[in-house]
């Protein structure tokens, strides 16, 4: 009976890795439009010392109240675009407590496509001179719902630094204006840098946890953690169980390496030092998966597992970057946001652990470990491959709807793992004879 255990626990492995990968991941969202169609919106950034706001102008709203009937055309819209920007901001006004801010156009308006329908995108930064930004901001958004009060602009709060409001993905919508309406107060009764720096440790925090891709590839690293690359005839395989404290070090060591190259790429592409195109580096962040993955299936290079964070670190830490650069944020306010940010990725990244590496260990004190490894590595892959496809086609992944449900109940789905681990090595420890007790 014993002699057959290996074979039937072969769903139960399969099971568990399917568990343990959907526990770790959680399949990226794709983002809804901050304002329907047919809608004009606006976008309101507050910096330190400054209001940026930018308008996503619905075509058929600009012709009725502009009267330029102009084809979709970059060209005619540049001829019109110092008369247009004049007629925008004598609607368009922006103050604080102490007085109005006097406008600057810093993107002419250019022709895009929102929601699938041709619009007319500007941005304008509102300020006095470089003082502080002071108290409640008022913006007084009056283009053309003077000619068509019916017609809806949506405002979104992009980031309020000071105010502790950031926000990763789109916008959070704080009004509509329209049917009379044309002014809103965004509320800043919490003024204080720290709320932006703690925001953004939050931020950090949610970002790793809402990584499917980030987690996955630390998953995948970690798996390796427990076991020691050996000299086999053929290159190096894995044994396994190690000492504790060899499992432990080898742990900290791969976070420690991964951290050291994302932090290096986050700091730089966030200052702008460097840029990279967004779809290759979301295709080598996938790439990195399968990598990890097949060192994970035999290894590579002896303690390759830290060559592989450390570098591909450098791709993950880009990735990273794109949250930081969403939020429009000043240079001091910048350099404030990636320490902090890093902080909560860190922070995350030890919790994940935590949860994680004990089962690990505990595991790899059975025969089971090496299917085991091997199976986390067939799901990176699998779902590595899901990404690139997604990332090709411009779709979410196929796995999303069942991590969509792993998600909704991560409470229940760790503890069947824990389960599930525990049956595992019930079944095949690894027994000592009384001798070597």
């Amino acid at each position: 009976m014993l002699s057959v255990l290996p074979r039937l626990t072969r769903p139960l492995l399969i099971a568990l890795v399917v568990v343990f990968a959907s526990i770790l991941v959680l399949v990226p969202v794709q983002g809804a439009s901050a304002h329907p169609a047919g809608t004009t919106g606006v976008f309101v950034t507050v910096q330190a010392d400054a209001v940026d706001v930018e308008m996503q102008i619905h075509k058929a709203g600009f012709v009725a109240a502009t009267g330029y009937d102009i084809e979709t055309d970059q060209t005619e819209l540049d001829a019109i675009a110092d008369n247009l920007m004049t007629f925008i901001l004598n609607r368009v006004t922006v103050s604080d407590d102490t007085s109005a801010l006097e406008p600057t156009v810093t993107e002419a308006p250019e022709f895009t496509t929102v929601n699938g329908e041709d619009a007319i995108v500007t941005t304008v930064r509102f300020a006095d001179g470089g003082r502080a930004i002071d108290g409640e901001v008022v913006l007084d958004y009056d283009f053309i719902l003077d000619v068509v009060p019916a017609h809806q602009v949506y405002v979104a709060l992009v980031s309020d630094w000071n105010n502790g409001q950031l926000v990763e993905g789109d916008p959070e919508v704080v009004g509509v204006l329209g049917g009379g309406v044309t002014e809103i107060t965004l509320d800043r009764s919490a003024l204080t840098p720290l709320h932006g720096f703690f925001a953004v440790v939050w931020l950090g925090m949610l970002h790793i946890a809402e990584g499917t891709d980030h987690l996955l590839f630390l998953a995948t690293l970690l798996v390796v953690a427990p076991s020691i690359a050996v000299r086999a005839r053929r290159g190096y395989r894995w044994e396994q169980p190690i000492p504790l404290k060899s499992s432990l070090m080898r742990a900290l060591l791969i976070i420690t390496s991964f951290t050291a190259g994302h932090l290096v790429t986050l700091a730089l592409v966030s200052l702008g030092v460097i840029s990279f195109p967004t779809k290759p580096v979301e295709i080598l962040v996938a790439v990195s998966i399968v990598v990890a993955a097949i060192h994970a299936f035999r290894p590579i290079v002896p303690r390759g597992e830290l060559l592989i964070a450390g570098v591909f670190g450098l791709v993950h830490g880009t990735a990273f970057a794109t949250t930081i650069l969403d939020l429009n944020l000043g240079f001091g306010e910048k350099l404030v946001a990636i320490l902090g940010f890093n902080i909560g990725v860190e922070l995350a990244q030890l919790t994940a652990a935590v949860l994680v590496l004990p089962l690990l260990i505990w595991l790899s004190h059975s025969r089971a470990y090496a299917g085991f490894r091997n199976g986390v590595a067939v799901v990176a892959i699998v779902a590595a491959t899901a990404w690139i496809v997604g990332i090709g086609t411009d779709n979410d992944s196929i796995l999303q709807p069942a991590f969509d449900q792993i998600a909704h109940f991560p409470i229940a789905s760790y503890l069947a793992l824990v389960a599930l681990v525990a049956g595992l090595w019930y079944f095949t420890r690894i027994r000592r004879t009384p001798i070597e007790a």
